[in-house]
């Protein structure tokens, strides 16, 4: 074989393999078993799928089924304490701290006592109503007799008027010093000189815990000072910031799905409860949620940030399989078994429009021709296209 003939040979083989190594990268894939998948070209309308490419890539058929879908709206919030949550623990009078125990996230239940308030004051004040109280008697008898005397004319008038005031002016004290007594938690009913005492207590009015305590024993205490903020988590509720752009489509009734940041695939279902009819400065509604388990509603800290969706009135819908829609260039397609062939399937590319999702389905906007009749390719769709 001469020089010539030699150089012409190596070049053939050489563009031989120029070619085939081109050819790869054209509209081409292999999967690890060596199945050859075609792609559609841009603005084909149909795509061939031989039986081979179906069996081996396990692809699925499927159907659209008509069901309720529901869209969603991205909210964020609070865990919050209602208003009669809360209770700011003050006095009527003044006094000294003493028996002083509590700590900062203690549980106390209603009527528990929480601390003892020491005044000499309060001796004043029982001394008084028992003195007042042992007037009584004696006024109202003298008030009676007077007003006898005089309906018979036997006395004067003014005598009658007299002991009327003294008598009716001592009950009212009386009556003032047992409703005082009774806000310090002394009963008058059981009071006596010997029972009277310089140390009151101070009880819990709710169930709950302790959130601040602003006193320590020995502190004098003035009157209305605060001392212990409580806590009651009976009544926890999400307090959610709605945008105004929302509002109209938010109601009492609908579902709300809620998450916390550190725990995002932990879902607690939620209730609309209330609505607020105004809006705030930052152009925002508040929406008031509760937690449908009362149990899980226990575990809530107050002040905890949450992600919610409140889920919109449902509407009904066609609807396939997450996995049957594929994207492409931004938009999203399915692809309907058409003819069928000795070799494969002829494949309908059709653009759709994606909406609500539940659980694993998709709502699909209303699409000519697509019912419950349509095969459609549910399973490795991306493949293809």
């Amino acid at each position: 074989m001469n020089t010539a003939q030699s150089k012409s040979l190596v070049f053939g083989v050489f563009i031989s393999f120029l070619a085939a190594f081109s050819g790869c990268g054209k509209g081409e894939t292999s999967d690890p078993e060596g199945i050859n998948v075609t792609e559609a070209p841009d603005g084909a309308t149909e795509v061939f799928l031989t039986q081979d490419q179906f069996n081996t890539m396990e692809m699925a058929w499927g159907s659209p089924e008509l069901g309720d879908f529901s869209k969603e709206i991205s909210v964020q919030g609070t865990v919050e304490v209602p208003v009669e949550g809360r209770q700011e623990i003050s006095t009527f009078f003044g006094g000294y701290v003493s028996e002083l125990k509590l700590m900062e996230g203690q549980q106390v239940k209603k009527g528990e006592v929480l601390f003892y308030l020491e005044n000499p004051e309060f001796i004043r004040l029982q001394q008084d109503f028992l003195e007042t109280s042992s007037q009584l008697t004696y006024l109202k008898a003298e008030f009676e007799r007077q007003k006898t005397l005089s309906s018979e004319q036997i006395s004067a008038q003014k005598n009658y008027l007299k002991a009327e005031a003294e008598y009716l002016g001592t009950l009212a004290k009386s009556q003032s010093l047992k409703k005082q007594l009774g806000l310090i938690h002394i009963d008058t009913n059981q009071l006596t000189a010997e029972t009277m005492r310089s140390k009151v207590p101070v009880f819990s009015p709710i169930n709950g815990f302790v959130e601040d305590v602003h006193i320590v024993p020995g502190q004098f205490l003035p009157a209305s000072g605060k001392a212990i903020s409580l806590l009651s988590k009976d009544h926890l509720h999400l307090e959610l910031a709605l945008f105004e752009k929302d509002g109209l489509n938010v109601h009492s009734g609908q579902k709300v799905e809620v998450s916390m940041p550190d725990a995002p695939d932990k879902i607690l279902l939620a209730e609309v409860h209330l609505v607020g009819q105004s809006i705030n400065a930052d152009r925002q509604i508040n929406v008031h949620a509760h937690v449908l388990d009362e149990a899980e509603e226990e575990k809530l800290i107050p002040g905890t940030y949450v992600q919610a969706r409140v889920q919109l009135d449902p509407q009904q819908s066609w609807a396939l399989p997450e996995d049957a829609l594929v994207e492409a260039d931004g938009e999203y397609f399915i692809l309907v078994q058409g003819e069928r062939t000795a070799q494969g399937y002829k494949l309908k590319k059709i653009k759709v429009s994606p909406g609500a999702r539940n659980r694993a389905m998709i709502a699909i906007e209303p699409v000519e021709g697509l019912d419950e009749k349509a095969v459609v390719l549910v399973k490795g769709g991306f493949n293809l296209l």
